[in-house]
């Protein structure tokens, strides 16, 4: 597998969930074993380069490269998700991204205070979900800018997440990058 490849499987859905936009559909690379197993290996080296102590995913397709991951790389995950989805006290920041706003809280208990952090999501593209992560983890968790890393499967430059994230003092890797 290499990316040239990985950029093949993935299907593009025109005028998806709105005219005018191109969905990159990842449910194509989980469909393919070598191709899913190929973009977690890749993620967990970025991982082992950033000497990543902890993971965050948010809700809900970050988790499943999150989740491998976690698991390859025997590093604790933390779900990142929408109001009213986890139990106990959680600490939660507003956000806007392509076609709406949202909401995504961290249970105000996790251990991520002092932990080098990677946000795996499978696709950065305006980054207000990872950019509230980083608020979070910023603010709520004392984690460093320069302590947080982010890596996704897909990055979009052209809606400006990269630029954002990166203005902030965030790392990024991404696997394949679309210019459209």
């Amino acid at each position: 597998m290499d990316n040239d490849k990985l950029r093949k499987i993935i299907r593009t859905v025109p005028d998806w969930p709105k005219p005018g936009v191109n969905f990159f559909d990842i449910c194509s690379i989980v469909e393919e074993p070598a191709a899913f197993a190929w973009t977690v290996n890749r993620l967990a080296v970025a991982c082992g380069a950033h000497d990543t102590s902890a993971i965050v995913s948010p809700d809900a397709r970050g988790f499943l490269w999150g989740s491998a991951i976690a698991f390859s790389t025997k590093l604790p995950m933390h779900l990142a998700r929408k109001p009213g989805k986890l139990p106990g006290e959680v600490v939660t920041q507003k956000y806007d991204y392509e076609y709406s706003s949202g909401s995504i809280s961290l249970q105000a208990g996790s251990a991520l205070s002092g932990k080098r952090v990677m946000i795996i999501d499978d696709v950065l593209a305006t980054g207000g979900t990872a950019l509230a992560i980083v608020d979070l983890l910023t603010s709520h968790f004392g984690v460093p800018a320069e302590d947080i890393h982010l890596g996704a499967v897909i990055n979009l430059p052209f809606l400006g997440g990269a630029t954002k994230l990166k203005e902030r003092g965030i790392q990024i890797t991404s696997l394949l990058d679309y210019h459209e």
